[in-house]
């Protein structure tokens, strides 16, 4: 088994089981800004932590952060946008709605990993491509058919979310192979925190931003997705640096599964005959690419 697909498949899982905490957090009503706030502080501390300690246990120098600062700052903002965006997405419209949707910026990843990367994909990987393509064509074309006015907001702020998230891990990719990647995604969160706090400081309401951090739980939702972001984007990562966006960025459809699952067992969303047929074709999509 390839590297590149190893990472992938582990960076789908902690992602996945972050995409729920995101929902549980909407359910919560918990503010979206505080949050990502709480979780770039936990990442940014995760990420200095390993920076230090690293170098003592393997005898080597504390690394350079600033060449990984201009990729940083592309990421960062596109980051914080996307992440704002989605979790606005999680409240007009059910998570069966928001993570399939927000998956196609496969497409925008795909585009970007033929035309500028010059990958080129085999026959059956180009099946897999398009296995993964007919899954969010068919969540969205049912959910189109059924949603309200509410729901078709929520798939806009989900596609736009899908946007920003392909030119940030474009961003990923080029520093993936280029900086050192610790150092990358410390100065990336860095500015996720800062742009979070700037969004959180300019809401109107006083006495909503005083009550938001007197509930504990959203310290314990915030950390634990700040820890699952650390170490799934790490081996994002890994695996942009061994193998091409285009083949790596469908796998990580498969995340989908896991907050649609929690979703419909917990929050009683319901589990329609297209839902489970999309969870069949994402995991046949992943066996066409694996198997390239």
């Amino acid at each position: 088994m390839p590297l590149w697909f190893t990472y992938s498949l582990l960076a789908t899982l902690f992602y996945g089981m972050l995409n729920f905490l995101y929902k549980v957090a909407a359910e919560k009503k918990y503010l979206n800004q505080a949050v990502i706030l709480i979780s770039a502080i936990t990442v940014v501390i995760s990420a200095a932590f390993t920076i230090i300690i690293s170098p003592k246990l393997s005898g080597q120098k504390i690394p350079n952060i600033l060449p990984a600062l201009p990729y940083a700052i592309a990421n960062g903002t596109l980051f914080a946008i996307g992440a704002l965006s989605k979790f606005k997405a999680l409240t007009l419209a059910p998570a069966s709605v928001v993570f399939p949707v927000n998956k196609s910026n496969v497409l925008f990843v795909i585009i970007i990993g033929i035309l500028f990367f010059k990958e080129s994909p085999e026959l059956n990987q180009w099946a897999g491509i398009g296995t993964s393509i007919l899954v969010l064509i068919l969540i969205s074309s049912e959910q189109f058919k059924i949603s309200g006015s509410n729901t078709l907001k929520g798939i806009f702020f989900a596609v736009f979310a899908a946007l920003c998230t392909s030119f940030s891990m474009t961003a990923g990719k080029l520093a993936s192979v280029s900086v050192d990647r610790t150092s990358y995604i410390l100065l990336s969160y860095t500015i996720v925190a800062f742009i979070s706090l700037f969004g959180y400081l300019r809401l109107p309401n006083k006495e909503e931003k005083t009550n938001t951090f007197n509930r504990p739980g959203i310290f314990l939702i915030g950390s634990i997705i700040g820890v699952l972001n650390f170490a799934g984007y790490g081996l994002v990562l890994k695996a942009f640096a061994a193998g091409s966006m285009s083949l790596i960025q469908p796998i990580f459809t498969l995340s989908i599964l896991i907050p649609i699952f929690l979703s419909a067992a917990i929050y009683k969303e319901k589990l329609t005959l297209i839902r489970i047929l999309s969870i069949g074709l994402s995991l046949a999509s992943v066996l066409l690419i694996k198997n390239g």
